[in-house]
């Protein structure tokens, strides 16, 4: 891999080594009749499915595999179809075939319904990385954007309240959470959340914000002072609290800049997560929320050698995608801009060289919560470098300058500074304490 990692903290440090190393080793070259392909799905599978390959792909774009990704998510969008009520194959294998153990026929196959919605919202954030015009272009990403918030929600919407619902005669077919264990809820929270995930992904703010404001409203128990997972096969809300439906509405951004996101938060934590599967979101979860120290927590414990079912391939791309998105803070946000915010703690550093972002490479060091430098590779790039707090000035270069501010998730005061950097030019922006 042409990344690198370096960081104060060896576990850290020997964490990303591990997980490139370990990631890279379920990358297939073109071999297998399915093309460029990487594992995300249980070991030994030789497949990928949608909710893990939507996940992994933070990951895999830091660590080189884009090629890789845009070719199985094409192959996701290719395969929906009107006679699987407009689901995607949910498991494709080596090769190129829905996977056996997960597909009988167009009537009887596994699929969770938050899938559509959770490959529309990774379609964005990996086009906004890669800056490839061509994603948003492309006629069969257009054709599954088009049908997954069309046809697709009208089809699984079976009580006509624009949401998808499952039904017992679904059986496998159309669960309606990525929560696997057990009957199938009627709907879950983190169906609503890859939803609202799915209509900002598009564009579609009002829907997005109306799909927000319903939750907040009808979701919440009041009594309880938190969220409804999901409903039971009557429609009623379910008391028990149900992991997947109450951290991935968070993680799907769904209460960010609400009121309720602390307390969320608080009791996500008191739960955890139930497996490694859903630890591998945990990094995301809590960083730019408010929970950086558990955010780091859970970094450290899923870089950790002991840790269980370390070989599940969502581990390793996790761990590379969360110390280089969360940890070290480099993000797109919108087309073109690369932004910078430190999650590394005061007192310690952490450096990336050579990574791929934008059609370039780009070099990365934060001072903990003091400091940033960014090093520009072959192209020229819109640098937006942030800091968590109110300041009334940073300086680039030695140079004070004054600054703009913005509200992260939390709601706390983010202090900013719009920098151009030239091909090949660095720069290094400080936190001025008057």
């Amino acid at each position: 891999m042409s990344i690198s990692f370096a960081s104060s903290d060896p576990l850290l440090e020997a964490g990303f080594a591990w997980a490139g190393e370990r990631a890279l080793s379920y990358a297939h070259r073109g071999e297998d009749p399915v093309g460029l392909w990487y594992e995300a799905a249980l070991p030994g599978r030789d497949a990928f499915c949608i909710r893990d390959a939507s996940h992994q792909r933070a990951g895999a774009a830091v660590l080189g595999l884009g090629a890789h990704t845009r070719n199985m998510f094409r192959k996701f969008a290719e395969s929906i179809h009107e006679a699987r009520d407009y689901c995607m194959f949910w498991e494709i294998d080596k090769y190129d075939r829905p996977a056996p153990v997960d597909y009988t026929d167009d009537r009887d196959f596994w699929y969770n319904l938050p899938a559509n919605f959770d490959l529309l919202q990774a379609l964005h954030a990996e086009a906004l990385w890669t800056g490839d015009a061509r994603y948003p272009e492309e006629a069969c990403f257009q054709r599954l954007a088009a049908l997954t918030l069309g046809e697709y929600i009208a089809r699984w919407d079976r009580d006509g309240d624009g949401v998808p619902d499952h039904r017992p005669e679904d059986g496998r077919r159309g669960i309606a959470s990525y929560n696997e264990v057990g009957k199938s809820p009627r709907v879950a929270g983190d169906l609503l959340g890859a939803m609202f995930a799915a209509y900002r992904a598009a564009g579609r703010e009002e829907e997005a914000l109306a799909l927000r404001e319903r939750y907040l409203h009808e979701w919440y128990d009041a009594k309880r002072g938190r969220f409804y997972g999901c409903k039971d096969r009557r429609g009623r809300f379910v008391e028990k609290y149900c992991r997947e439906g109450n951290f991935l509405p968070v993680y799907f951004g769904l209460l960010d800049g609400t009121p309720y996101l602390r307390s969320a938060l608080e009791e996500i934590r008191g739960h955890g997560p139930a497996n490694v599967e859903a630890k591998t979101y945990f990094p995301q979860l809590y960083y730019g929320r408010g929970f950086e120290a558990d955010g780091l927590r859970e970094l450290r414990e899923l870089c950790a050698p002991g840790l269980k079912r370390r070989d599940y391939p969502e581990v390793s791309f996790a761990v590379a995608g969360a110390l280089v998105n969360q940890y070290l803070g480099l993000t797109v946000p919108e087309p073109g801009l690369l932004r910078t915010l430190s999650g590394v703690p005061e007192g310690d550093w952490a450096a990336a060289e050579r990574v791929p972002v934008l059609g370039a490479e780009v070099s990365l060091r934060q001072e903990g919560q003091r400091g940033t430098a960014l090093r520009a590779g072959d192209l020229a790039l819109r640098w937006r470098a942030c800091f968590l707090g109110d300041y009334s000035a940073l300086a680039c270069g030695g140079e004070r300058r004054p600054v703009l501010h913005a509200r992260d998730a939390a709601g706390r005061t983010l202090s900013y500074l719009d920098l151009d950097l030239p091909a090949g030019g660095e720069r290094t922006v400080e936190a001025v304490h008057d």
